[in-house]
């Protein structure tokens, strides 16, 4: 059987120790990079374009050492594993190039791989900074939004009621525009309250303070726009997938995106489920079905008897998104999105 080979020189089918058929790469390192980097979660082009010569042959299986790699590809190839592989420095010799060439290749090209890692690293931290701050961001404008409503309330107690999401609640003591309709039951309402008369300087000092916590609310769009844009940039498939905060919450958890691929479904599935999971390791009874993914609506609105299935298709989705992603791979994202939608409806 034909054995499918990829190093820094390109692509090769090699059968009985020798090469058959080959795509070389470019000569650029950086090319080379790129290509090699793809690989670890999918494949290049040049893989695929040696495959549909073997397969114009007639040939139907292939050996690679990762048959991960190219499931669900659509390529019309059975892929077997198999760990053995010929020397690069074989291959080398065989299409006519030194050892003393190769090894500075692939010298230049391991560099090059080096510093695609660190510039991956350094990026996917940003948006694991940028979710913690969005989260203390919730936090703190929570707690003092609590502190103003209570303050407040002993102007006009009433408005506790009238209003119920903080941020309008804030905007409302802040003395911002409203809808028509709300500033006039606000109006109405004020006439009747119980509350006690605030002087002007106690005026002053509560705007003061719910203007402090608008400040946040828009800290934290601004916040969360930064992290639509980086998922674009870093995440696009995660981002496609489950949605950019979502997928950067993961990243999060996870604690880079390197790690998150590197993950099996079973373990993204219950990602922020560590309690409840280490509390079924304890007493057996009641796996968690699902971590943080549970935010996502297809999830979270399902029937509760299809939560768990839903939940592992999206979970397995989510893997190969963070593959191609971390690698470098082809935009898929859409691709994943249609097709766990798809399975969702085969569940109704």
């Amino acid at each position: 059987m034909i054995q499918l080979t990829t190093n820094v020189l390109g692509v090769f089918a090699v059968r009985k120790g020798k090469v058959i058929e080959k795509v070389l790469f470019p000569d650029k390192p950086t090319e080379i990079a790129d290509r090699l980097e793809r690989i670890q979660g999918s494949f290049c082009d040049e893989e695929k374009g040696l495959i549909e010569k073997l397969k114009k042959t007639g040939i139907k299986d292939i050996k690679v050492n990762n048959p991960r790699r190219f499931e669900g590809a659509g390529l019309g190839m059975r892929f077997r594993l198999d760990k053995g592989f010929m020397n690069p420095l074989d291959i080398a010799s065989e299409i006519g190039i030194s050892e003393e060439d190769f090894t500075q290749l692939l010298s230049e090209v391991n560099l090059e791989l080096t510093k695609k890692k660190l510039r991956v690293a350094e990026r996917d931290q940003l948006i694991i900074q940028a979710v913690s701050c969005m989260d203390d961001l919730e936090e703190v404008s929570n707690r003092l939004v609590e502190r103003l409503r209570e303050w407040n309330s002993l102007n006009f107690p009433e408005l506790n009621v009238l209003v119920k999401t903080h941020e309008l609640y804030a905007e409302v003591v802040s003395g911002k525009d409203l809808d028509s309709t709300l500033a006039e039951r606000i109006k109405n309402v004020k006439k009747e309250s119980y509350g006690f008369e605030f002087q002007k300087n106690d005026l002053d000092i509560t705007k003061i303070f719910s203007d402090s916590i608008l400040a946040l609310y828009s800290t934290k769009e601004e916040t969360e726009k930064y992290i639509d844009a980086m998922m674009a940039e870093i995440a696009p498939n995660l981002a496609a997938l489950a949605g950019p905060l979502l997928g950067a919450r993961l990243i999060a958890i996870a604690g880079s995106l390197k790690r998150l691929c590197m993950f099996p479904a079973s373990t993204i599935q219950v990602l922020g489920a560590e309690d409840a999971f280490f509390r079924f390791l304890k007493t057996k009874k009641n796996p968690p079905k699902h971590g943080i993914i549970f935010q996502l609506p297809e999830i979270r609105s399902a029937q509760k008897k299809n939560r768990g299935k839903i939940s592992r298709t999206f979970a397995a989705k989510l893997a190969i998104a963070a593959r191609a992603d971390y690698f470098k791979g082809e935009f898929i994202g859409d691709k994943l999105r249609k097709d766990f939608l798809g399975k969702i409806e085969k569940l109704k």
